[in-house]
């Protein structure tokens, strides 16, 4: 048994709700994140994200959202004795205690609320506990970072509404996919720690998904934390250059793809399979090695400090992973990992579990 080995693990982000939404068991192995990897790595707690595409229009995307989430619940419910829903700190624990995994439910795209309030206490009543404000695609109060001309600074004074309610619910505000300006203007506004769940350091990858240190630094002022995506166009400089090359842009493509599929979520899921494939395809089966990984690790222990990071996959929603990675079970590697990089035991228990913890306890009722 290595030092490590009962050092939880909680994971701030991954798609693989959409996948349940075809079908697919959490125990399937196809899947980047499955029970039986979740166990092998020791992942204590996963934040799953209902994630909603950006062409949802108004007036469908809330009733979409509620549906995904009642369907996500009943798989939840089928695998009981392994993995439960929990609406906070107190019951994560006990979860823990009950040695099942704590399943934390999370909104990715503010869109789903459809500028109203009421539907955004509704979806915390449904269980949600997290929500990433924006996607690919602006919209009438939050803009996003894919947004290269801005109607507007960042949150419209009804943004600003949003943050507060969040805050008022007791829901996590995840700036991951929020332009520069918006992640300003939510520190700015939010009286609660904020997250990036899934987001890496621009500095070291120039892209408009990262965050620039000056970020970086406000979310640890703050009191929140930053969850380091795997995606490799995200970790690697030249590799981001060479899929924008070979692939296109990520968002412009996942766009077509979902307008292709209409209003259906079971859809869009089923295409992602080929969609990924055709992506591998252009890059020649290219990737970069998980060293990558720990760069963002180490430049932003360097920068902010250990107790500010966590781990964000973005698992079943990314077309390629780094050489060698296959599933969530590389947790269980990365963790031990930092030990060999000398980092400290209380700094590996921070970064693989203590710091969300944190959050989640100052957050959510």
């Amino acid at each position: 048994m290595t030092q490590d080995s009962i050092i939880p693990i909680c994971d701030l982000h991954c798609d693989t709700a959409t996948n349940l939404l075809m079908g697919d068991s959490l125990e399937d192995a196809h899947l980047q994140v499955n029970l039986p990897a979740m166990k092998k790595a020791g992942i204590a707690l996963q934040v799953f994200a209902c994630y909603l595409p950006p062409a949802i229009p108004k007036g469908k995307a809330f009733a979409m959202i509620s549906d995904f989430i009642a369907r996500f619940k009943d798989e939840l419910a089928r695998h009981e004795q392994d993995i439960k829903l929990c609406l906070n700190h107190k019951e994560v624990l006990e979860c823990r205690g009950q040695g099942r995994i704590a399943a934390i439910l999370a909104v990715e795209n503010g869109n789903a609320i459809e500028a109203d309030l009421t539907k955004l206490e509704a979806l915390y009543n449904m269980g949600v506990r997290l929500m990433t404000i924006v996607h690919a695609e602006s919209n009438e109060w939050v803009i996003s970072s894919n947004d290269s001309a801005p109607a507007f600074a960042g949150l419209t004074a009804f943004g600003r509404d949003v943050i507060q309610a969040m805050n008022d619910l007791g829901m996590i505000i995840d700036i991951s996919h929020s332009h520069d300006r918006t992640v300003e203007a939510v520190l700015h506004t939010s009286k609660k720690p904020v997250i990036a769940s899934h987001s890496c350091a621009r500095a070291l990858c120039h892209t408009a998904r990262n965050l620039p240190d000056e970020l970086i630094a406000g979310i640890a002022a703050a009191d929140g934390l930053i969850g380091l995506n795997i995606y490799p166009a995200f970790l690697d400089a030249a590799f981001n250059r060479l899929v924008f090359e070979k692939a296109g842009d990520l968002f412009t493509e996942l766009g077509k793809l979902e307008r292709s599929a209409g209003m259906d979520l079971a859809k869009i899921g089923r295409l992602f399979p080929d969609f990924s494939a055709k992506f591998q395809a252009a890059l020649q089966g290219r990737s970069i090695p998980l060293e990558r990984y720990y760069d963002h690790i180490l430049y932003l222990s360097e920068l902010i400090g250990a107790e500010y990071i966590a781990f964000g996959s973005d698992f079943d929603g990314i077309p390629i992973l780094p050489e060698g990675v296959r599933d969530c079970s590389v947790f269980g590697e990365i963790r031990e990992g930092l030990f060999e990089r000398d980092y400290s035991r209380d700094e590996v228990e921070a970064i693989c579990w203590g710091n969300f913890m944190r959050v989640l306890g100052a957050v959510c009722r």
